[in-house]
C-alpha cells in the first residue's frame, strides 16, 4: 500500500509540476533568464528546456514520494520508538501534514526569489559563460534545499512541541 502511495505521489508531483512549469513557470525563469547580469547564456538546443523541466518535474515528484512513504511508515516506526507518539487528534494531525506539505513550495519560491541571485553572483564570477541546463540545475538545486529547510524548521518544531505520550515501560 505504501509504494501505491509513493507511486501516486510521484506521478501526481511530477505531472502537476511539469504542467505548471510548462503554463505558468516557464515565462518568468524565461524573463530571469534573459534579466541575468553578469551571465552570458548559451543555448545549445531547444532539448535543453524539456529536458530541465523533466528534471524538475522528477525532483518535485520524488520529494513528495519521500514525504508520503515517511508519513505511511511512521506506524513502525512509532513501534520502534524512533517516531513521536501521536497525542494529536487526528483533524490537528491532518492540518500539520497539510502546512508541511504547504511548506516545501514556499520555501522553493522564497529560496529562488532570495537565495538563487546571490548563488548566481557568487558561481558566475569565475564562469561568466552558462548552459540554460547548468542555470536551471543551480536554481533547482536552491529551490529544493529552501524548501526541504522550511519543512524541516517546521517538522522540528511540531516534533518539540508533539512530545511522546507517557508510557510505564519507558527506558532511559
Amino acid at each position: 500500500m505504501t509504494l501505491a502511495a509513493a507511486a501516486g505521489a510521484f506521478l501526481f508531483g511530477s505531472v502537476s509540476t511539469w504542467y505548471a512549469l510548462r503554463i505558468a513557470f516557464w515565462p518568468a525563469f524565461r524573463r530571469d533568464l534573459n534579466a541575468a547580469e553578469g551571465v552570458e547564456l548559451l543555448v545549445t538546443a531547444p532539448w535543453d528546456v524539456i529536458l530541465v523541466q523533466a528534471q524538475v518535474a522528477a525532483v518535485v515528484g520524488l520529494v513528495l514520494a519521500v514525504e508520503v512513504v515517511a508519513y505511511r511508515a511512521r506506524g513502525a516506526l512509532v513501534g520502534e520508538r524512533w517516531w513521536l507518539g501521536d497525542p494529536l487528534a487526528r483533524p490537528v494531525r491532518a492540518l500539520l501534514v497539510a502546512v508541511g506539505v504547504a511548506l516545501f513550495p514556499v520555501g522553493a519560491l522564497v529560496g529562488y526569489d532570495q537565495a538563487f541571485p546571490l548563488v548566481l553572483d557568487a558561481l558566475a564570477s569565475g564562469d561568466p559563460a552558462w548552459t540554460v541546463g547548468r542555470w536551471a540545475r543551480i536554481g533547482l538545486a536552491t529551490a529544493v534545499v529552501s524548501g526541504l529547510a522550511a519543512q524541516l524548521a517546521f517538522v522540528g518544531v511540531v516534533a518539540s512541541l508533539g512530545g511522546r505520550p507517557p508510557t510505564a515501560d519507558r527506558r532511559n
